[in-house]
């Protein structure tokens, strides 16, 4: 059985990935802060069409909290095939109102967490056949954009993680890729109106995504077998 661990898990792109990597015959730990509901809830669903779904709590901006899930995966998996770093949040705000507090709560969550959760995970991916890491980024992380700056920071920092690691664990036979989505119809986007939305699309010649074409592709990218793939979706 193949084991994948996807973290923000339990709703938008991180729901969506559990859900696609489940009904692909996967072993699934969700990993999720807050949202013990929205876990629990899609966990009945995908066990109650035969899939094989576990939860593990954890604010994976924290380091030792990251330690100890990993040592829970590989006391009872002993071993990762995937690993998606998908927890995230975003900030919306011109540089002089964010605060010390804001900037670090931001670049912890998407770019810390992915840093160490790969350095956790790395012990149990070597146990794989041929282990996967796939970061979730954001158009953003290739663009930047006005009036999300440290969103944008920490999104590049997942892209140059991701091509650093490409060449550092090649060797180890695990592959490193990234998927760096435009607009995705989630509750991180739901301030936006349907003209932003419009407005964006034509601006960076792209379009919409759900949550379920995100997933196919870190799906697509997490199965391939090619490593240091940037992909930019339109």
């Amino acid at each position: 059985m193949k084991i994948a661990l996807v973290t923000g898990g339990s709703r938008g792109i991180g729901a969506a990935t559990v859900e696609k990597f489940a009904r692909e015959n996967f072993t699934v730990i969700l990993n999720y802060n807050k949202s013990a509901e929205l876990a629990e809830n899609l966990k009945k669903k995908l066990v109650a069409a035969g899939c094989d779904v576990h939860l593990y709590q954890a604010n994976v901006s924290n380091c030792k909290q990251v330690e100890a899930m990993f040592a829970w995966v590989g006391k009872y998996f002993k071993k990762l095939d995937v690993l998606v770093n998908n927890a995230g949040i975003s900030l919306v705000k011109q540089l002089q109102d964010v605060t010390e507090a804001e900037f670090d709560s931001v670049v912890s969550t998407n770019a810390k967490s992915a840093f160490f959760c790969c350095q956790q995970a790395l012990p149990l991916l070597t146990r794989s056949d041929r282990g996967s890491i796939v970061n979730v980024s954001s158009i953003f992380g290739l663009t930047g954009a006005s009036c999300e700056s440290a969103y944008s920071m920490s999104k590049f920092a997942v892209v140059g993680l991701t091509k650093s690691l490409a060449e550092e664990l090649q060797p180890l036979n695990i592959t490193v890729n990234c998927v760096c989505p435009p607009i995705v119809l989630t509750n991180m986007s739901a301030h936006l109106s349907d003209q932003d939305v419009s407005d964006f699309c034509k601006r960076h010649n792209t379009k919409a995504f759900t949550p379920n074409q995100v997933a196919e592709d870190i799906f697509t990218l997490a199965v391939g077998g090619k490593t240091g793939i940037i992909l930019e979706e339109k």
